[in-house]
């Protein structure tokens, strides 16, 4: 169903479209895939030392999503429907060969994880950091960030990123990612479908920070619900958006506890 092969240190699976997936492995134990935020690459996972630390005790995966990092990178929005997203995701627990899996998602990532939570019977366990039942992702905000990116391609076509006041860091994102892709992904999230609490099939952890409000807030509205769910909620202090999981020593030991409690299959 799916064709793998090994390039360089990584490995790559081809999705039922063609489309390419890249992914890593390491560590032994239940199969975990970990899952970034939007414009992020699966290295983050590494970088931060969240795969040194997970290998210890799982199976650990990290997967660059269609369009960003060494996947391969489509630039029509109907590649990134949801349901193809998630097939990537269960396409790399077929190739390692896992019947069931766990997942730990971020800001997109988390977003991810949440419909995973509710769709899919192949996970048995799942932690959103940085998102939030209802709807995330609103088509006036999508429009916004899409004619932002508009503007930014056009002008890295023309050769004129500079003259937008953009630094050093500013430029490297840009050269480093495919903005048409981006955007084609962002236009596919406004078809997106809800995802409520009682939907939930499996044991889900959610966190988020104080200082991320965008998503704090909407979680602590519905908290009554989260608890009636049986979801786990937990929000900590003086924690942006970001540092959900920069700060590896905050947010890792009860995730971990988490995780541990699931049984291994």
């Amino acid at each position: 169903m799916f064709d793998v092969e090994m390039e360089q240190k990584w490995m790559f699976l081809t999705a039922t479209d063609g489309i390419k997936i890249a992914y890593d492995v390491q560590g032994e134990g239940p199969l975990l895939i970990l899952l970034q935020g939007f414009d992020e690459a699966r290295q983050i996972w590494h970088e931060l030392g969240y795969v040194e630390r997970l290998s210890q005790h799982f199976r650990v995966v990290t997967m660059d999503r269609r369009g960003i990092g060494e996947s391969d990178k489509p630039t029509e929005a109907r590649a990134y429907r949801l349901e193809q997203m998630l097939d990537d995701i269960s396409a790399v627990a077929d190739v390692c060969e896992a019947k069931k899996f766990m997942v730990w998602g971020h800001s997109f990532g988390a977003s991810l994880a949440l419909q995973l939570a509710a769709r899919s019977e192949r996970v048995n366990r799942a932690i959103a950091a940085g998102s939030f039942f209802g709807r995330v992702y609103f088509e006036e905000r999508i429009n916004q960030i899409v004619s932002e990116l508009q503007v930014l391609y056009k002008a890295q076509q023309d050769g004129n990123l500079r003259e937008l006041g953009l630094d050093h860091e500013d430029v490297r994102w840009v050269e480093e990612r495919s903005l048409p892709a981006l955007m084609a992904c962002w236009q596919a999230t406004v078809s997106w479908p809800v995802i409520n609490p009682g939907e939930v099939h499996c044991p889900l952890y959610v966190y988020s920070g104080s200082d991320d409000r965008r998503i704090t807030r909407p979680l602590l509205e519905r908290q009554e619900e989260i608890d009636e769910a049986g979801i786990l909620l937990r929000i900590f202090d003086h924690i942006d958006h970001a540092q959900e999981l920069s700060e590896i020593e905050v947010v890792y030991p009860a995730a971990e506890v988490f995780l541990r409690k699931q049984p291994e299959e």
